[in-house]
Parts: structure tokens; sequence; C-alpha cells
């Protein structure tokens, strides 16, 4: 059990005493390595160390505060007077905890992406806006539905197994691409420009970050048989849609895999949540027989993580997640936050695959990338190449 506060005000931020804010009851993945000699750090960079990507970082967490008022300007968030007032607050109650870190970095703890973005998610919560983007969310969630089944079409008519799991994978990279969280794309997702193709156009490749081969001559070459694969997701609309549902159902039907899809808990930014990812797979089920037949089974199961921010430390999940995680033998990470800016250097005592997108140059500068690089990173059992 961890102890949490329940509100972070600002004259009472010294009682909070971590970033990190999460319900009860959280348990490590059994899947994840974290000894003695091997310990987990869920944080890629260590900002408290790192003065330059610290400056970096505090300075567009300022930056990207007032492109949610901005958003909320031009109608993309909700708009309403209330909203605008709860808002005001948020702006205010984030910038002093920014102004605060900025002066004393350890003041909470150490620092790093995650918890930066973790308490912005707490201050948004704390003045009252629990989902900010939900309208974007069903709105791009019903137009990704609408797609899903000529997208499926598409990828069954793939007559090579080998070539659809390649393109089922980067089609998970390509609805990863549709992420409100990223300062670079938020614009061409506001004005609609940003599709599908023009998405998966925009990742490019470098050897270093790219492996895709090697898993699909694992599953499909030397036919492994994963048990069951627990799926960490990402965004909602695309993302999840048009991505992650048709990759998990490649695993359901050709692999025989049991798919458990891990989600937030409670809203961050535009990521699903659990019961949001409850309803799409309910809603994805009524378009096609492959989806239905896995639910029906208990096959494709939905479970959230207990947390509620973009990124993801392993070993703070909710014991139901955990539970249905035991005998998992595939453990896949989606979405730059999950996978670059925490579990980059996780490792697993089973397979394991990593996916997501340098979309912020800092983030990809750390990991010798270029921005739009894609990761599409595979770790057999026992062997840790980054």
């Amino acid at each position: 059990n961890f102890s949490i506060t329940e509100t972070i005000a600002d004259e009472a931020v010294s009682s909070l005493g971590m970033l990190d804010r999460q319900s009860a009851k959280l348990l490590p993945l059994p899947q994840l390595i974290n000894s003695s000699s091997d310990p987990y750090q869920p944080d890629t960079v260590d900002l408290s160390k790192d003065l330059e990507q610290q400056e970096y970082w505090i300075t567009a967490m300022e930056r990207n505060t007032h492109g949610l008022l901005d958003l909320a300007d031009n109608g993309t968030l909700a708009n309403d007077e209330a909203t605008r007032l709860k808002m005001s607050k948020f702006v205010t109650l984030y910038q002093n905890h920014l102004c605060r870190l900025r002066d004393r970095p350890l003041a909470y703890g150490p620092m790093s992406v995650r918890t930066l973005l973790g308490l912005r998610e707490q201050c948004l919560h704390e003045v009252g806006l629990e989902d900010i983007f939900a309208q974007v969310k069903s709105r791009e969630t019903d137009a990704a539905l609408m797609a899903l089944p000529m997208m499926l079409a598409q990828t069954d008519r793939i007559g090579d197994p080998a070539e659809r799991l390649r393109v089922l994978v980067r089609n998970v990279l390509a609805g990863n691409m549709f992420d409100w969280g990223s300062a670079d794309l938020r614009d061409k997702l506001a004005d609609g420009t940003l599709g599908f193709e023009q998405a998966k156009q925009k990742i490019t490749w470098q050897p270093q970050f790219d492996n895709t081969d090697d898993f699909v001559e694992a599953v499909v070459g030397r036919r492994l048989r994963y048990r069951k694969a627990v799926v960490f997701v990402d965004n909602s609309g695309a993302d999840v849609c048009l991505g992650v549902l048709p990759f998990a159902r490649f695993l359901l039907s050709f692999v025989g895999s049991k798919v458990i899809l891990a989600s937030n808990s409670r809203p961050a930014l535009n990521d699903v949540t659990e019961r949001e990812l409850a309803d799409i797979v309910r809603r994805a089920a009524r378009v096609d027989e492959e989806i239905s037949r896995a639910v029906s089974e208990r096959q494709l199961l939905v479970c959230g993580t207990g947390c509620s921010g973009p990124c993801l430390d392993l070993r703070k999940l909710d014991e139901r997640l955990v539970k249905h995680c035991h005998n998992a033998d595939l453990v896949v990470i989606v979405g730059m936050g999950r996978a670059i800016h925490s579990n980059y250097h996780a490792k697993f005592v089973c397979d394991s695959l990593k996916l997501a997108v340098f979309k912020n140059k800092m983030a990809a500068d750390a990991a010798h990338a270029n921005i739009y690089d894609g990761l599409s990173l595979f770790v057999p059992n026992g062997l840790h190449l980054i």
C-alpha cells in the first residue's frame, strides 16, 4: 500500500512530499526485472542531474500550460465560464509549482518528465478539471471506430502473415502520432490536417530503434505461441482503435494469445481510460466477429493500470491488473510517455515489445534519435538491447 495526499493546493504543497499520486493497493508487474543487482528505474532521464534538460522541460511545461488555454479559446476544449475559471486556477497552481521546482529541483523528490507530467494532471484534478479532453476523445474515437472495419479489411487482404504483422506494427505507431500531448503535433490535430496515412509517412525508421523483423520472425517464422500478452495502451481515437486493436486481434487469432489491454484508470490528456476502452472494445465487437468472439470467450480483457498520468511506473500497478498478468509471456508498451520518457530501459523476464514515436526533439536528442523516428524494439527473453 502507498499513502496518498488528497489535495495539492499551493499553500499545502509541503504535505505532498512527492510528485506521484496513485490509488492504494499497488503492486509491481510480475514480469518486471527489479533486483538489488539490476534495479528498475522507470525514468529515462533524471532531470535533477541534467540541468539542460531540466530547464527545457520546465519551460516546455509552462508553454504547454498556456497551450491548453489556447485550445479552450479556439473551441477544441470546453469553453464555458465555469471551465475557464477552473483553467485559470489550474494555470496559477501549476505555474507556482514549476517556479518552485526551478528554484529547488528536489523540492518534491527526484524530478523527471514522468513526475512533471503527473504533477500537471494532479493540478488539473485538484481544480476540478478531471477530463478536459473528453469531447476530443469522444469525437476522435467515433471517427476511428467508423474507419475500423475498412482498416481490418485492408490488413486481412494481406495474404502473407509476416507482411500483415509488419503492417500492423507500423499502424500502431501511426496511430500513436495522434497525441494531443505532443506540442509539435497539436496544431495539426486541432485543425484536422493529420490523417492516418500522412501520420504513417511522417515516421522515419533507423535500424538502432527498429527490429520489427525480429518480432515478425519470432511470431510468424518460428511460430512462437504466446499464452498471454499484456498491452499497455496510450491514446484514445486512432491510436487504440486503428493501431492497437487490429494488432491485438492478430495476437488473438493468428498467435492464439489471450490479450489484456491495460489503460489508465483516470484521465490524462487524450489517453484512453479503462472505462472508455471497455466501451471501445464493446463497440468494435459489434462490427468484427473475431473481436466479438474474443470478448465473449474472455480472451480479450480490459483492465486499469491504477495510473492517472501519461507515463508508467511498473512497480505501482492496480492489483487487479497484476493478477490478470499472471503467466503473461509477452509485454507490449505503447507510446512515448510509457516507452520513451519512462520504461525505455525496463527489462522483463519474458519477451517484450516497445512501440512509440519520438515526438519531441529533446527526448529524441537524448536517445540519439531524430524527431519522428519510430521505436519498435523487440527484446526476447533474457536479451536486453538498450
